[in-house]
């Protein structure tokens, strides 16, 4: 029977976890530490969160979130996971589950059904590869999981194609093209400085030159709150920034994005940035680092550069309901 999840289906979704997340590459975890990713979490709804009773335990779940104030949350229902035990986890059963979901998105209004970075419901995965090291969001739909082809099947398209790219700290170091950049820059100016906002100018402009909403929310607060902040400077003038810098209690080095206000673009300020990112990391504790990238954006060129290499491929999946 496909029904919504009540409160005592928890422990039971809690066990699925263990047995079907972990094959789709998800972190383990334990009941306690489930809570708060998905049971508690502020966006969880059982509205949009469905349970498959099979002989009286539970052998599938899926679940989504809305809201408003979720980038472009006005129109989307934004998917979550898809848990199922592997006798279960048929097209059939995932299709009726994804069309219970979209249906409570219709019911909330929306007209759009996405699986995108935008879902404010962070479910970690383990990085192939590594001895269990953790990045702590999926951006969409493993390629080469079924349910990626299963969902391409069901109407949805391929927005986008994200890359997972990923690198060891314990052996970097900056390489002496990295330093000849940071003379040449040094001549003309420009250089990479944490942060200080007593004798650093220009953060905000630079911000709204950038015109991404994230980065100006998480940068501006760690600006005012005295968090390490790589900039690059052009005189006292913030042209760009990396950061910010701290290490997960994972292990794994923080990393927002790179950002180069467009006057300042051009000039090698973005590959300077981010390999003094990498190292205040590695000066900070973090023993590894982790991003995503789209396919073919140019800052791809930098993140190899230093040494990143591609771990994972994910489908940014809409469909229009």
């Amino acid at each position: 029977m496909l029904r919504n999840y009540i409160p005592a289906d928890r422990p039971a979704v809690a066990a699925l976890w263990q047995r079907s997340a972990v094959r789709q590459g998800y972190a383990p975890r334990t009941p306690g530490q489930l809570g708060p990713l998905l049971f508690e979490h502020p966006y969880f709804n059982s509205r949009h969160a469905f349970v498959w009773e099979n002989g009286g335990g539970v052998g599938a779940f899926i679940c989504g979130c809305t809201g408003d104030d979720i980038p472009r949350g006005g129109e989307r229902g934004y998917f979550t996971c898809f848990l199922a035990d592997e006798a279960l986890d048929t097209p059939a059963l995932c299709a009726d589950m994804f069309a219970a979901l979209e249906e409570s998105f219709c019911a909330a209004g929306k007209r759009y059904s996405a699986v995108t970075f935008f879902n404010p419901m962070r479910l970690p995965w383990v990085i192939p590869g590594t001895p269990g090291f953790e990045h702590n969001n999926m951006p969409g739909v493993a390629a080469g999981l079924p349910l990626h082809s299963r969902m391409l099947a069901q109407g949805y398209t391929e927005a986008a194609r994200e890359c997972a790219m990923y690198r060891s700290l314990e052996d970097f170091a900056l390489p002496p093209e990295i330093k000849a950049l940071e003379t040449r820059l040094a001549a003309d100016g420009c250089t990479v400085q944490p942060y200080d906002p007593a004798r650093h100018t220009g953060l905000e402009e630079m911000l709204a030159a950038l015109e991404n909403p994230d980065w100006t929310a998480q940068i501006t607060q760690a600006g005012r709150t005295g968090q390490m902040l790589p900039v690059a400077l052009c005189g006292s003038v913030v042209a760009g920034f990396a950061g910010p810098v701290y290490p997960e209690p994972t292990g794994r080095g923080y990393f927002a994005g790179i950002g180069i206000a467009p006057a300042y673009q051009g000039r090698g300020l973005g590959r300077l940035l981010f390999f003094r990112l990498c190292q205040a990391e590695k000066e900070a504790g973090a023993r590894y680092m982790s991003l995503f990238t789209g396919e073919t954006n140019h800052a791809r060129k930098i993140y190899e550069s230093a040494g990143f290499e591609q771990v994972r491929s994910f489908g940014v999946l809409v469909k229009e309901l």
